[in-house]
């Protein structure tokens, strides 16, 4: 399963100019890295595995930024002005002045709008890890203001303790859903170069939601934009940023460096969405659940305790909010489907370590592109074991955004995650959908049309360059117009 981000990034000001030297979390060694082995001032080449090594703030430039900032500002916490400045405050201006339409789920013609910031997933191979490259940073600033410092010291949020007895018991997603500009926008530059048959069906699903991700060191101070221009609709975040993440795969590594750093990131999440008024879905940590049941690399194994340890962080902060549903990633059926008593027995045991927060159900297909009766399937065998475990009554929801065609027997013969050709959009994000009483939602957490990853640039993957890979893609997501063409040309149901 591979996957890298592309975040929306508001402030063109925070954009600085790369050195010649490696950023923050960029590549800087490994074998057959061809890059820069040296790391900007402040930070030093740290080697993860014999393929990948990673520029991670030095020890002393850590504890003395720590240590001024906390000496300075001792009561700072996370949600107050000033730890946003460096994020000028400009979504409440720029979002609600776009006029965004009202979402009915009794009348799904009409779309509001969400905020995606990611790409795709597929299932492990141990072939594919003879070059792994953090592609994490490919789309981020060089350099974040403050923001990695903060990491280190995070402010706890307080919460209702109630021993997995926390958050919410509605479901998330039934009611108005929030759009993402960014998706509108990314679908309306494909529309001048449609025909006219199509341009009409591309304005239909510019207004489709999609979730948020999370998924890079600055996400927590975009938080309180997309939350202002919600202004009370329900809104699907993804939380994509745990230390060496996606182990198991080369474009998405990376991650928060530590689980300091990660707790910092959850923590400000948390503080911003606490006294939000809607309803919030947090999908946590795709790939994460499903390497930690198959990851067997080295790069897997010593950080099992590690992702365990920062699953459970996430589900006892959001799981004990009255506003959040949490959904742990759990893979696909094809990749998991024969564990599903190991996968219930990690969950149990990520639950049991978290126990003021709940877990309202499981995210599955997130990126990839298994039918609805494959991932229905799975749900109740999962279901199954999870009863099995005492966690009786767990609700699933599953990414549709890319399913809409059964690709399963081409699919099948070489489980090709990246840019998969014959694909087409699939059902709408629906809350209760009919027919599947595990369900809480169909939802379009992936969000189609960016790529999956390239077979050209500094973070080829070779799976990209399969023959089963649509060509031309450009890297990780960015915007795939002729992707986005295949999806909405084979869209099932059609728009």
């Amino acid at each position: 399963m591979k996957f890298i981000v592309f975040s929306s990034i508001f402030g063109l000001g925070l954009l600085q100019l790369a050195s010649a030297c490696g950023g923050p979390y960029a590549q800087c060694g490994g074998s057959g890295f061809a890059g820069e082995a040296c790391c900007e001032p402040g930070y030093e080449c740290v080697a993860q595995n014999e393929w990948y090594s990673q520029c991670q703030e030095s020890s002393a430039a850590t504890n003395q930024a720590t240590q001024q900032q906390w000496n300075q500002q001792p009561q700072q916490q996370w949600n107050q002005p000033d730890q946003q400045q460096q994020w000028p405050q400009q979504w409440p201006q720029q979002w609600p002045q776009q006029g965004q339409p009202q979402f009915d789920w009794g009348q799904q013609q009409q779309w509001p709008q969400s905020q995606p910031a990611q790409t795709t997933k597929s299932i492990p191979n141990e072939a594919l890890n003879t070059n792994p490259n953090n592609n994490q940073s490919a789309n981020v600033p060089k350099s974040i203001p403050n923001a990695a410092q903060s990491f280190n010291n995070p402010t706890a949020p307080t919460f209702n303790q109630g021993g997995n007895q926390g958050g919410s018991s509605g479901n998330p997603f039934a009611g108005e859903l929030f759009l993402n500009p960014r998706f509108t926008e990314e679908v309306e530059s494909s529309i001048p170069k449609l025909p006219a048959d199509l341009q009409e069906k591309a304005r239909k699903v510019a207004q489709v939601p999609t979730a948020i991700w999370l998924a890079w060191e600055g996400a927590p101070q975009e938080v309180p934009g997309h939350l202002a221009a919600a202004a009370g609709k329900n809104v699907v975040f993804v939380l994509y940023l745990i230390p060496t993440r996606d182990c198991n795969a080369n474009a998405s590594a990376g991650g928060a460096s530590d689980l300091n750093k990660y707790k910092g990131y959850v923590d400000s999440i948390a503080n911003s969405i606490k006294s939000y008024q809607g309803k919030v879905a947090m999908i946590v940590e795709p790939d994460t659940l499903g390497n930690l049941v198959t990851g067997n690399s080295d790069a897997c194994r010593n950080v099992h305790q590690l992702h365990k340890d920062a699953l459970a962080y996430a589900v006892n902060v959001f799981g004990a909010m009255s506003n959040v549903g949490v959904y742990l990633d759990a893979a696909h059926g094809k990749w998991l489907g024969s564990s599903t008593d190991k996968v219930a027995a990690i969950i149990k045991e990520i639950a049991n370590n978290a126990p003021n927060g709940k877990i309202r159900g499981i995210a599955t297909n997130v990126s990839n592109y298994q039918p609805l009766s494959a991932e229905s399937s799975y749900h109740q065998a999962l279901s199954s074991a999870l009863s099995a475990v005492g966690l009786p009554g767990m609700k699933f929801v599953v990414d549709t955004s890319r399913n809409g065609v059964d690709v399963s027997s081409t699919f099948n013969i070489n489980q090709t995650w990246c840019n998969f050709v014959g694909t087409g959009l699939g059902e709408r994000p629906q809350a209760d959908p009919a027919g599947y009483p595990l369900l809480d939602a169909f939802m379009w957490i992936k969000t189609p049309g960016e790529a999956d990853g390239s077979s050209t640039g500094p973070r080829a993957d070779p799976v990209c360059a399969r023959p089963d890979s649509l060509p031309g893609a450009p890297e990780a997501g960015s915007w795939f117009h002729d992707y986005f063409v295949q999806l909405l040309t084979n869209a099932q149901p059609a728009f």
